[in-house]
Order: structure tokens, then C-alpha cells, then sequence
């Protein structure tokens, strides 16, 4: 009598893993994709000086997002390169000083001056001024006269307003020049994008 064979099961294939693999895969490509868009949207700068201070301060990194239109009140980046007064003269001319980082004050067609300290704002179309609530403000305000903004163009200021090269100087500035507004949340959570560039900028200087 012959011994009958041991029946063996098939053995089953693991469906897990190529599923989880698929989803890794999905994940990577979603975080590929989002970066991607990220970059193309937003830009790092770094902050040199201290105009912007105490909003802002020397070595703070920041995204400023490249797509959003300007409004009173943003923080924005100015491409000053091509920036040049009544005479032709780029207003920055022997300073090496390509972008600033400064706040809009008034848009186009809005009439501002400062007077004791203050600064007094009428909006476009409107006949009344009203003075600014600035908490961002360090320092005083020196008093300018009236400057109604021009088509086309914004009023900017630094946040340190005695040390602050702006448009009290320079006047108006073309709003094309703004390569980008800086968004609140950045501003929020500037030390983790400080910390987060500040890695980014040690990774690279290795290689």
C-alpha cells in the first residue's frame, strides 16, 4: 500500500503590499505635484535691514506669494532695479539694492499725508480723511505733505518709520514692480519658515 501524498494549500498572494505601495506612490506623487505648484506660486526672501522693524526682523525669511493683487495694508516685495526718479536716475543707484520689503499705504487715486506724528489716508472717491490705525508702527512718523497716488502705482512704508527709505523719499512706486505680497499665515509662522529655510540654506552650502 503506497503512502497517500501530503495535500498542500496554494498559498495565497499578499494583496497588502502592492497596495500600500500604490498608495505610497499616489502620496509621493500628490507631494510632487503640491510643491511643484508651491514654488511656482510662492517665493523665499529673506529680510535684510531693519525698516520693517519689529513686524519684521534681519534674517527673517518669508513666502511672498506672486499671484495676489497688492491691497492697502499687505506687505509687499518691490523689484527696485529698474525704479528711477523724475531725472532718470535709479533711485537706488550705487547701493546694490535689488528688492525692498515695505507695507502699501494707499493704492492708486487715494490722497495720504502725515501730520504730528499721524498718518491721514483718503480713499479713492471719497472726500473725508481719516487717520491710520498702525499698531505695527515702530517709531514716529515724520510729517509729509499731501501725495495723491498716481494710475498704476502704491505708496509704500516701512513699519520702522525712522529708518525707513519709502515712498516719503522716492514717491510712488509702479504696482508692476511688486513681484510679490507676503501673506499673513507667513507672517504667522515666520520663525518655522526662518528655521525650515535657514536648514535649506546649511543642506546647500554643503554640496
Amino acid at each position: 500500500m503506497t503512502r497517500p501524498e501530503l495535500l498542500t494549500r496554494p498559498k495565497r498572494k499578499n494583496r497588502l503590499f502592492p497596495i500600500l505601495c500604490s498608495i505610497l506612490l499616489i502620496i509621493v506623487l500628490l507631494l510632487v505635484v503640491a510643491e511643484f505648484r508651491f514654488v511656482r506660486r510662492y517665493t523665499p526672501v529673506c529680510v535684510e535691514g531693519p525698516s520693517m522693524r519689529n513686524t519684521l526682523q534681519d534674517g527673517d525669511w518669508l513666502y511672498a506669494d506672486g499671484e495676489r493683487t497688492p491691497r492697502r495694508g499687505d506687505i509687499v516685495i518691490v523689484d527696485v532695479r529698474n525704479f528711477k526718479d523724475a531725472s532718470g536716475e535709479n533711485v537706488f543707484k550705487g547701493r546694490e539694492i535689488s528688492f525692498i520689503v515695505k507695507r502699501v499705504i494707499a493704492e492708486e487715486g487715494d490722497t495720504v499725508f502725515a501730520s504730528d506724528g499721524k498718518v491721514f489716508l483718503r480713499r479713492a472717491g471719497e472726500e473725508e480723511f481719516f487717520p491710520l490705525d498702525e499698531p505695527y508702527v515702530s517709531g514716529r512718523t515724520g510729517d509729509f505733505d499731501l501725495v495723491t497716488v498716481g494710475a498704476g502705482e502704491l505708496f509704500i512704508m516701512g513699519d520702522n518709520r525712522p529708518v525707513s527709505d519709502d515712498s516719503r523719499r522716492f514717491g510712488a512706486v509702479p504696482a508692476s514692480f511688486v513681484t510679490g505680497v507676503v501673506p499673513q499665515w507667513a507672517l504667522d509662522y515666520k520663525g518655522v519658515i526662518t528655521g525650515w529655510e535657514n536648514f535649506r540654506e546649511s543642506i546647500r552650502d554643503l554640496f
